[in-house]
């Protein structure tokens, strides 16, 4: 990657969940030079738990890097509830709307200058069907100059764990009480 791109071209898409944490980690050991730093987007729902906010100002403080957040400021999540009615499984209108949608803005408006992008994302193929079928590296099918790379995209949780632990990274605390993600707290 670091010979395709140059690094003022790369950002890490960050939830402040561990997946995320860990392809920070990585994209720094392989990519940073020890003083490099890597443009974060914080992909903010409005809907994260409070520890979400407070693991993503520690990492920002612990790392100094660039954090950038992106928000949907145009619609509000329970209005939109009370419209179309909750998100379900079936029917996730709620990541178009407030997470995907919002983070494609803000890489649209982040990388105007730019000819091209890399993003690194914190995706697996063992959280969902869907997911299965990502590919480790692709071209984005909403960002024309976006090349997507998901360096984790064959872990599962006990990979993503035993990194974390053993190199002693910090991690947002809501994994401490129970949770297995800490996306939307609503999140069906």
């Amino acid at each position: 990657v670091g010979e395709k791109f140059e690094k003022k071209d790369m950002i890490i898409s960050f939830s402040g969940g561990k997946d995320s944490t860990v392809v920070a980690d990585l994209v720094h050991r392989a990519l940073g030079d020890g003083n490099e730093k890597f443009l974060h987007i914080f992909g903010d729902t409005t809907l994260e738990f409070p520890s979400t906010y407070e693991y993503v100002k520690r990492y920002k403080e612990q790392h100094q890097d660039p954090i950038v957040s992106s928000k949907n400021k145009e619609k509000d999540f329970f209005e939109l509830c009370k419209e179309i009615g909750p998100p379900s499984r079936v029917m996730r209108w709620c990541c178009t709307i407030f997470k995907t949608g919002a983070i494609t803005r803000k890489l649209e408006k982040t990388s105007k200058s730019k000819s091209h992008v890399v993003t690194f994302y914190g995706i697996r193929r063992s959280e969902s069907a869907s997911r299965s079928k990502y590919e480790k590296e692709s071209e984005s099918p909403k960002i024309a100059k976006q090349t997507v790379i998901s360096p984790i995209i064959d872990w599962n949780d006990f990979d993503v764990w035993l990194y974390l632990l053993t190199r002693k990274i910090d991690f947002n605390e809501a994994y401490r009480l129970g949770y297995a993600r800490v996306g939307c707290f609503c999140c069906p």
